[in-house]
């Protein structure tokens, strides 16, 4: 092993000082993230950093978090800071109306969709305006395609969504499926698993691994929900290259971020808003208004129009001082 092998580029070797050679303080990147310490690996060997120090006691998005680059020096802990990210993932948390950090440094972000009853193409819109409002690649993996003769019907629902983002239909307990994904993790590629609760995340990480690295259960039978199972991130390596990201559940996801518009999300929706005859037309109740009038023509689905909205005001500034939650 290597810092290489867990992700070390040139992109982050700029940012170390001279004085971090002077004083031995090293690049660890966090593997693992518990309540009062993190797990982090060396390239030789992974051990544990506390976090009571006064460094980790900062607004929480200057706090580490799983794929996070440190540089990191024994003889002084509190010396320890944060490498510059290249993308972080990250979700409003509706309580605080703050920002959760999910992974840093992420290339890659692995949308699992399960062929079934629990599908929602409103939900899939979200994680895909997940990744562009981060400025990371994503990739949507359609699983337990083994529990379902029609997934095609689900596929054929969701491709209209995807426009020019890849995807991949798979059983994730059968290793033949995957060999498409497998060939996503390049070495130092690090891909982050994301979708509901017992859609697959755990499984097809195992798979990709080769050894149970999280535990998996079985969906609810009466309504095909998800269970809990994953309760940690941790980043793994895959033996094939690359690294991995598996994250538990998410079963609301509320974007926090800012997105001045999102072309790769919603394409259709920003082509035809060029043709408003305002230019920061809100698509409500202005004259002339393109975007309605597709909606109005068939052109355009209403409920995907009433998701765009959604999402753009998650992904406005203003959003995190709004004094009523929206709820998506």
């Amino acid at each position: 092993m290597s810092l290489e092998s867990f992700g070390w580029t040139s992109v982050f070797s700029r940012h170390i000082t001279p004085d971090d050679k002077t004083l031995r303080r090293l690049p660890v990147r966090v593997i693992a993230q518990h309540r009062h310490k993190l797990l982090v690996h060396d390239g030789t060997s992974e051990f544990e950093i506390p976090t009571l120090g006064k460094w980790f006691r900062d607004k929480q998005s200057d706090q580490p978090t799983v794929g996070d680059w440190l540089v990191f020096s024994q003889l002084d802990v509190s010396s320890t800071r944060i490498l510059p990210r290249e993308s972080a993932i990250q979700r409003l948390v509706k309580a605080r109306r703050t920002a959760q950090l999910i992974a840093a440094n992420v290339d890659l972000l692995l949308v699992v969709v399960a062929c079934n009853d629990d599908f929602s193409e409103s939900k899939l819109e979200r994680y895909l305006a997940l990744s562009e409002a981060a400025g990371v690649q994503a990739h949507v993996v359609f699983s337990k395609i083994d529990l379902n003769p029609n997934y095609h019907q689900i596929v054929a629902r969701a491709k209209p969504l995807l426009f020019d983002i890849d995807c991949t239909a798979v059983n994730c307990l059968d290793v033949s499926t995957i060999g498409t994904i497998r060939e996503l993790f390049a070495t130092r590629i690090t891909g982050l698993v994301v979708g509901s609760s017992g859609v697959g995340k755990s499984t097809l990480t195992n798979s990709l691994v080769g050894e149970s690295v999280q535990k998996t259960q079985q969906t609810r039978p009466k309504d095909e929900k998800g269970r809990h199972t994953t309760s940690a991130r941790r980043l793994v390596q895959i033996p094939t290259g690359g690294l991995i990201i598996d994250v538990p559940g998410i079963r609301e996801l509320a974007l926090t971020g800012v997105a001045e518009s999102l072309p790769r999300t919603f394409p259709d929706i920003e082509a035809l808003a060029h043709e408003c005859e305002y230019r920061d037309c809100a698509h409500k109740h202005e004259p002339n208004c393109r975007v309605r009038t597709a909606v109005q023509e068939g052109d355009l689905d209403a409920r995907r129009l009433t998701n765009y909205k959604r999402v753009r005001i998650q992904l406005s500034p203003a959003f995190s001082h709004a004094p009523k939650e929206i709820e998506v």
